[in-house]
């Protein structure tokens, strides 16, 4: 089992939940120090843990990956950035590399894993999107479009193998306590939105292998963003969204 940007947050809650099934773990991100943290963890439960470090906003970060992760029967793709900015502020490298990260590196990782999945009939591809799919964003335009772009892309690869024995699942969590925020300067999210807004990772993983079990391609962990999706594209929820989540500068962190 491989899970991208395993060091903190949703990875890390997909890695100890994998734990409890799996002999072996493939763990990846870009912080040594962190991956052995969550490593060490892992193998105090018996499980067999090996660690890449790659950055995975880079093609080469990807081949490093798939060149060194083997047979996998679980693909779980997290990693991922978060970013806020006015149009025109950000960085070209950056956003570049963020367009990298949570679209093309995530079909050219599946590209190298699905297909083995195929061959032995089995496996489950976790493709880590957000409710961004749903709604506009307001300053986060980049962000919403590479989220989308994971959703449609885990929708289409479910149609082709879903009928081989390869289970496929975007989950589009709304906010979720990870270190994301503060790592982007963007800890006031955690005062001005509301404590009901907030998942946990272990939320999202329940959530997930709850719509792996039943079949289902797309999943919105929480019932209350569950009760909201056919609401938040509307401009009454933008205005409030926007009261309640303004973002005042250009921030951006990756797991």
């Amino acid at each position: 089992m491989l899970v991208t940007g395993a060091t903190s947050g949703i990875g890390e809650a997909f890695a100890h939940w994998y734990a409890d099934s799996a002999s072996e773990l493939v763990l990846v991100g870009r912080n040594q120090s962190e991956l052995d943290r969550v490593a060490n963890a892992v193998r105090s439960r018996g499980v067999h843990a090996e660690v890449i470090v790659a950055d995975l906003s880079h093609k080469d970060g990807v081949e490093i990956v798939g060149a060194r992760c083997g047979v996998i029967d679980v693909l779980v793709m997290n990693a991922g950035v978060t970013h806020a900015a006015k149009i025109g502020t950000s960085d070209r490298d950056q956003l570049d590399e963020l367009a990298y990260l949570m679209s093309a590196g995530i079909v050219r990782l599946s590209e190298i894993v699905v297909p083995h999945m195929v061959e032995r009939g089995s496996g489950d591809v976790v493709i880590v999107s957000s409710i961004a799919t749903f709604t506009p964003m307001r300053k986060a335009g980049p962000y919403a479009a590479a989220k989308t772009y994971a959703t449609s892309y885990a929708r289409s690869l479910a149609l082709e193998v879903n009928a081989r024995g390869v289970r496929v699942v975007a989950v589009c969590p709304g906010y979720v306590r990870t270190d994301l925020h503060r790592r982007a300067g963007l800890d006031h999210l955690l005062q001005s939105v509301p404590g009901w807004m907030w998942l946990t990772p272990e939320a999202v993983v329940r959530a997930t292998t709850k719509a792996l079990e039943r079949g289902k391609n797309v999943v919105v962990p929480g019932l209350v963003y569950r009760i909201a999706l056919p609401f938040l594209a509307s401009s009454t929820a933008q205005r409030l969204w926007r009261r309640v989540t303004r973002r005042s500068s250009s921030r951006s962190s990756q797991a």
